[in-house]
């Protein structure tokens, strides 16, 4: 009777412990982050037209960051483990749509600009949009700063282009600081919405015109 009554109590235990520790596997949704800047001096005039607010939506190993950057729409698609990289941009005032498809230079090139960190675990946790997380402290080795980084293990889903810089040490990132182009975005991972991503999400239609890079950059600059 008291072999049973203790795997009656040992049971129950088992069961929660097992909860707990489960990771749930999303393989398609959307994500919104939440966004601010750290704009170096020389940048203050585009503060404007940077967005508050980045959406993501994934299935499989494919992700497209969405952003509204002034009178354009930008789709970034990435494949991160094929090193694929494009951009689909809708212009609707000036009735232009664009497809942008990086070369494998272009893209090693962006990565570079990626700072890489050296991690230290702390013991500090907290819940962050009803996820448990971690803090892990990161120092960028080229600078010598320190940035907090929290992630989760309660959910696991495939880095994006907002997430990579700092999706290698132990979670998803939920609160972070991310780069672009040498500019600090402080970011949280304000929800996830498991749905399905539209066919023919990650691609261009026949309606977009392709340019380069390159192309790309130089109309950038005419317009500023």
């Amino acid at each position: 009777m008291k072999t049973l009554l203790k795997a009656a109590l040992i049971l129950p235990l088992l069961i929660i412990a097992v909860h707990v520790h489960t990771k749930k596997v999303i393989n398609e949704g959307k994500i919104t982050y939440s966004t601010s800047y750290d704009i170096p001096a020389s940048q203050w005039k585009n503060d404007g037209s940077l967005p508050t607010e980045i959406v993501i939506y994934f299935r499989g190993d494919s992700t497209a960051a969405i952003v509204k950057q002034g009178i354009a729409t930008i789709k970034g698609v990435s494949v991160l483990k094929t090193n694929y990289h494009s951009m689909i941009i809708d212009v609707p005032d000036f009735n232009k749509k664009l497809f942008v498809l990086l070369t494998s230079e272009e893209v090693q090139k962006e990565k570079s600009f990626i700072p890489q960190f050296t991690a230290q675990n702390d013991t500090s946790t907290q819940i962050i949009n009803g996820y448990h997380c971690f803090k892990i402290n990161l120092t960028d080795n080229a600078t010598g700063y320190n940035y907090e980084l929290w992630v989760t293990k309660d959910i696991s889903i495939v880095p994006n282009s907002v997430s990579r810089p700092v999706s290698l040490f132990g979670g998803v990132p939920i609160r972070f600081v991310t780069f672009n182009q040498g500019i600090k975005i402080y970011t949280e991972l304000k929800l996830i919405e498991e749905i399905s991503v539209p066919k023919g999400f990650f691609s261009a239609s026949k309606e977009y015109s392709s340019i380069s890079y390159e192309e790309l950059k130089k109309i950038s600059l005419s317009e500023k």
